[in-house]
């Protein structure tokens, strides 16, 4: 206890070992669907799916579940979130803790190919065109 009758807790660790270990299975059980998802060629443009990643006895703590969702968003196409699971839910996976509880889930998405783009680039080719008009058109009325 320090002198204010507190305690300091400015040394103690954020994520305990057993926390850290949880973390280190959910990333690896994220890098195999990551490299399975990916590498499938029957994937099209706006292809959205959902998978159940963690069961809620994978617990990831607050500071645990910062960093996985990080490191999911490093990667393009994947999002990470947590559900809270139901008191059936609870009692089907057969969890006994009182509080809440998470399922894990990740989403990969493949992007479309955005159309917006080509008409950019055809209203900048038609300004580009335009121009090389009036100054067609410059050069012709002064030399006449």
């Amino acid at each position: 206890m320090s002198d204010d009758d507190h305690f300091n807790r400015g040394r103690w660790a954020e994520k305990s070992g057993a926390a850290m270990r949880r973390e280190e299975e959910a990333k690896k059980a994220f890098e195999t669907l990551r490299l399975e998802m990916e590498a499938r060629k029957d994937l099209e443009a706006g292809f959205r799916e959902t998978i159940e990643l963690l069961k809620p006895s994978c617990h990831l703590t607050q500071a645990c579940w910062k960093s996985f969702r990080a490191h999911v968003l490093s990667f393009e196409g994947w999002t990470a979130k947590r559900r809270a699971a139901t008191e059936t839910e609870k009692k089907e996976s057969k969890e006994k803790r009182k509080g809440t509880v998470y399922f894990t889930e990740v989403t990969y998405s493949v992007k479309k190919v955005a159309k917006k783009n080509w008409k950019v680039k055809s209203k900048i080719q038609n300004k580009r065109q335009k121009r090389k008009k009036y100054r067609l058109r410059l050069c012709v009325d002064t030399t006449a």
